[in-house]
């Protein structure tokens, strides 16, 4: 007879610990409630339209550009968003990069400039180097360092070469492709 009771209670544990366990899971996705300390809605503290500015190194010449059609600055998370941002580095002696995507997003004191969404970066032939493009949804630009980097999938053209990998890292000196790198590499002469 207990045998029986142990085959009748086994179902009924089992869903209980689904419930429980379905829960646990609903608890674990629920957002948080956010509770603003600072005292500050999310609202723009101030927005320019047509927003523009350069930077020069040591010498007066430049060296980078940054523009957008719209900039708006949040106060309470010190965040700065771009709409259809443009970038242009140029570094001595080589042709300069250029950077354009949908959105932009600059977190604090804009070390970095991370571009959004349709994200293109094209240098143009000159100074020895051959054109490149490299396209991908995320790109963190460092403007005073020269550095581009990323964790998404980007893929690169120069050329007739097509190269995919599944992030990057790039300075004035070097360029380190990560995750998977495949691609049809053509040697130029």
């Amino acid at each position: 007879m207990s045998g029986g009771h142990h085959v009748q209670w086994l179902p009924l544990g089992i869903a209980a610990l689904l419930a429980l366990l379905s829960f646990w899971l609903n608890q674990l996705v629920k957002p948080p409630n956010l509770v603003d300390n600072a005292g500050f809605a999310h609202d723009p503290d101030y927005i320019a339209e047509q927003f523009s500015a350069q930077a020069f190194d040591s010498d007066g010449n430049p060296r980078h550009l940054l523009t957008a059609e719209r900039m708006v600055h949040y106060m309470d998370d010190d965040t700065t968003e771009l709409q259809a941002p443009y970038f242009r580095l140029t570094n001595a002696g080589q042709a300069p990069m250029e950077v354009r995507s949908r959105r932009g997003l600059i977190i604090g004191q804009g070390e970095a400039v991370h571009f959004l969404g349709d994200v293109r970066a094209m240098r143009q032939a000159g100074g020895g180097q051959v054109a490149l493009t490299l396209d991908s949804e995320h790109l963190r630009v460092v403007p005073d360092a020269g550095i581009l980097s990323s964790d998404k999938p980007v893929v690169f053209r120069q050329g007739n070469s097509v190269i995919r990998a599944g992030g990057l890292y790039a300075d004035d000196h070097a360029l380190k492709l990560t995750g998977g790198v495949r691609g049809l590499y053509e040697k130029t002469r």
